[in-house]
């Protein structure tokens, strides 16, 4: 398994990110799950197994300050971005 470090080397070195203005919750369309399932099929960004990069975002309900990823080291985390409806 990859450390966090090479983790977050491997995503510092990707070529091609989308601005966040192209994906962004506010405006997801059908493009962006086909772009997604493209790059899942192609076997593009972090692998499964692989530490993800770390990143802060606010806590649900805005209590307690942001989260960070690094934070559950060590537990089961899901991460879901994004909606189909």
């Amino acid at each position: 398994m990859a450390t966090a470090e090479a983790a977050e080397r491997r995503f510092a070195a990707l070529t091609r990110k989308e601005p966040v203005g192209e994906y962004n919750y506010t405006h997801f369309r059908t493009r962006h799950l086909l772009q997604d399932a493209q790059r899942t099929i192609a076997k593009r960004g972090i692998l499964p197994g692989q530490a993800a990069p770390d990143f802060e975002l606010p806590r649900a309900g805005g209590g307690g300050g942001p989260l960070r990823l690094s934070e559950l080291r060590g537990r089961p985390v899901l991460l879901h971005f994004g909606s189909y409806t």
